[in-house]
């Protein structure tokens, strides 16, 4: 079995590059007839250098964060090669979703035990979506984040992207039309709209809590809000998991998800800053089911 861990050198602070090399060293000791080989990630598309990588691999594993399981991905679904995520970022939402833990012993249980399985994805334009799509104040953070990076990030590096950012929000709330396979979700709204293909967003406030990959649609969510105060009370129903029980929330399921955005907003996908910076006045999700092929821990290592 060929296994090929790849790792974004910058993931967690910088802490990638270790893992690689005590995870190397685990695996050796526990499956002596397994070989594997590091690769580091790269700027360019992923399928121009990873593809041509994969060849005769039967294991990705992912050392990093979020950014660069879905890099990854776009490589993966294209020679159908199962993929792992090991933990190594700020938020780790994709290994969350599925039980993967940045425990070598949790991935020495998947290899030996563990389930293939697969997860939708989705598109918005070319780029490929594994967990969300936003628009409003939080697409507006992490594009002022990404313009700002310099090197790794930590949750703190996000404290003063959401300052600025509410304050520019405060002066004007972008509103939202959503239509759901062509047919509109009630009235334009301004407030948080998240296109969602998983349950799991930062710091655990899942607004699209329910949401599930592999159900062959998405989950778009509506929270009208004009006010930072307003946004405040739906981020703690967020966190109670009680948002779908308020007036004003709404919730929809649909394989064609598209936003008009008014005036024209930035969006951000599974917490990166989509390569459009650009304001979009609309944008459209489309599902692609059953696309990405995963190992996944058996159940007992999932806990």
């Amino acid at each position: 079995m060929l296994v090929l861990l790849l790792y974004n050198p910058i993931s967690g602070s910088g802490r990638s590059k270790e893992l690689v090399r005590s995870l190397g060293d685990r695996l050796d000791a526990a499956l002596p007839d397994l070989e594997h080989r590091p690769l580091a990630t790269r700027p360019e598309p992923a399928r121009d250098w990873l593809e041509p990588e994969l060849e005769g691999v039967d294991l990705l594993v992912v050392i990093g964060g979020d950014g660069a399981m879905r890099l990854a991905a776009e490589a993966a679904i294209g020679t159908r090669t199962p993929v792992y995520h090991y933990p190594a970022g700020t938020e780790n939402l994709f290994a969350r979703d599925h039980g993967m833990r940045p425990d070598p012993d949790a991935l020495i249980a998947a290899i030996r035990e563990g389930e293939h399985r697969t997860q939708d994805v989705a598109r918005v334009g070319k780029s490929l979506v594994l967990l969300c799509v936003s628009a409003g104040l939080d697409a507006e953070v992490v594009h002022d984040l990404d313009t700002h990076r310099r090197g790794a990030i930590s949750h703190a590096s996000y404290l003063r992207p959401i300052l600025r950012q509410t304050v520019r929000w405060r002066l004007a709330p972008p509103v939202f039309e959503v239509l759901v396979d062509g047919v509109a979700l009630g009235t334009p709204v301004s407030g948080v709209c998240l296109v969602a293909n998983s349950p799991q967003y930062a710091a655990r406030l899942d607004p699209a809590s329910g949401a599930d990959p592999g159900d062959g649609l998405l989950d778009v969510v509506q929270f009208p809000a004009r006010t930072l105060t307003g946004l405040l009370l739906w981020a703690l129903r967020f966190r109670c998991r009680s948002q779908f029980g308020v007036r004003g929330a709404r919730r929809a399921r649909g394989r064609r998800i598209t936003v008009r955005c008014t005036p024209p907003a930035r969006i951000q996908i599974d917490g990166d800053a989509a390569a459009e910076g650009e304001p979009l006045p609309e944008f459209e999700v489309r599902i692609e089911p059953d696309a990405l092929l995963l190992l996944v821990p058996p159940v007992r290592e999932q806990l």
